[in-house]
């Protein structure tokens, strides 16, 4: 009886265990994924760390530079004036490869703005397509949707896009609402002259917004999806005019070269496994359901020592070593629960993508172990137990 009632407190402990790793994995995951949609729609913005690589008019090729050693396909940057479109724009080996992927090589789910595959790198075809996601706090081509209603899109006409080639003027022309299957806008081959013809009369058929006051020699479309359809796109259409030297040179104080630094150039991140190793190593000596036992047994300890110090002094002196044992045993536990803190404190940028593991992870995990270690240790009694007393005294 004693052996099976043994082998049920066991499972209970076990249970326990199991019971509480669940969930604090549950926990720290529902935690993680309402802390990575924020940071996600955050982090779609032009952030200050990338408009450091942003070029100016007059730097023409050189103010590619660097933004070319962050990423060689980067083909322009696009600016639509008052609005959150600020982006550099990539060209790929085909139209899925920045679907979810930014500009600094890391996997994203808000993507990075890229012109269409068959479209020439330099802009010099007469229809360009430029495609980005529609995030809904504005960022990346979320602003597009805005285009709908007419007193946006006549205050948002213009902007810029600047190439290592050329720089144009944007003058924004036509909104239209299709889908993704639509062949003038997405499958034409680039058209000739007469093509060329042909889809501006479909544009100016089509769209819901349609100003016929500029040139329309080359066009460029920025295109993105629409809540409303799972197929739905909305697409804004812009004419392109070369900006003459003249216009770049009406001279301006130059703005300070920065250096720049980039979200993910310098790799910061955070670990899962990391954080976990904290969590539970924090866990081995908190008062924490199947923990709060061992703490319990110091509060025994002193008791039956007292009592028994007369009666069973080998006894009460095996209780009174295991108090002390109790007490280094937890100073032990708090001390590798705080290294491990610290180290996560120093190592870990929070505002950075989450990895699995890292370099670090070996450390806390060999934190946890002796942490884990500790507790086998020093709150394990092995003396001759007070309750085996009672079983030897005589009857």
């Amino acid at each position: 009886m004693k052996i099976i009632r043994g082998f049920f407190d066991v499972c209970d402990k076990l249970l326990g265990l199991i019971i509480t790793f669940i969930a604090v994995v549950m926990l720290l995951f529902s935690g993680y994924v309402l802390y990575d949609n924020f940071c996600k729609g955050k982090m779609a913005f032009s952030s200050v760390d990338l408009q450091q690589y942003k070029p100016s008019l007059k730097e023409t090729k050189l103010g590619f530079t660097d933004i070319l050693a962050l990423n060689p396909d980067t083909v322009a940057w696009l600016t639509i004036n008052d609005t959150n479109i600020d982006y550099p724009v990539l060209h790929g080996d085909n139209d899925l490869e920045y679907i979810n992927k930014d500009i600094y090589g890391k996997s994203s789910l808000t993507g990075s703005l890229y012109l269409r595959t068959q479209n020439s790198a330099d802009f010099s075809d007469s229809y360009n397509l430029i495609y980005g996601h529609h995030m809904d706090n504005g960022a990346m081509f979320g602003d597009i949707e805005k285009y709908t209603d007419e007193a946006f899109f006549n205050a948002h006409r213009d902007g810029i896009l600047m190439s290592p080639e050329h720089n144009y003027g944007i003058k924004i022309f036509a909104v239209m609402r299709t889908d993704a299957y639509d062949e003038f806008i997405y499958f034409k081959d680039i058209p000739s002259a007469q093509g060329h013809s042909e889809m501006l009369e479909y544009i100016a058929k089509n769209s819901m917004i349609f100003k016929n006051d500029t040139s329309l020699d080359k066009i460029i479309a920025f295109s993105t999806c629409t809540d409303s359809l799972t197929n739905g796109r909305s697409v804004v259409f812009a004419s392109l005019t070369p900006i003459t030297q003249a216009t770049i040179l009406q001279e301006e104080p130059p703005a300070p070269k920065r250096i720049a630094k980039g979200h993910y150039t310098t790799a910061k991140s955070w670990s899962l496994l990391d954080l976990l190793c904290v969590v539970f190593t924090f866990l081995t000596f908190m008062p924490f359901v199947f923990t709060a036992r061992k703490y319990y047994q110091f509060v025994y300890a002193a008791s039956m020592s007292r009592q028994l110090k007369d009666t069973s002094p080998k006894v009460a002196r095996d209780l009174r070593h295991f108090e002390i044992k109790i007490a280094a045993g937890t100073a032990a536990e708090i001390v590798c629960a705080a290294f491990s803190a610290y180290i996560f404190a120093k190592t870990q940028y929070l505002h950075g993508s989450m990895t699995i593991m890292d370099e670090n992870t070996k450390v806390l995990l060999a934190v946890f172990g002796a942490a884990l270690l500790a507790d086998i240790v020093f709150f394990r009694y092995r003396g001759e137990h007070p309750k085996d007393l009672e079983q030897t005294q005589p009857q």
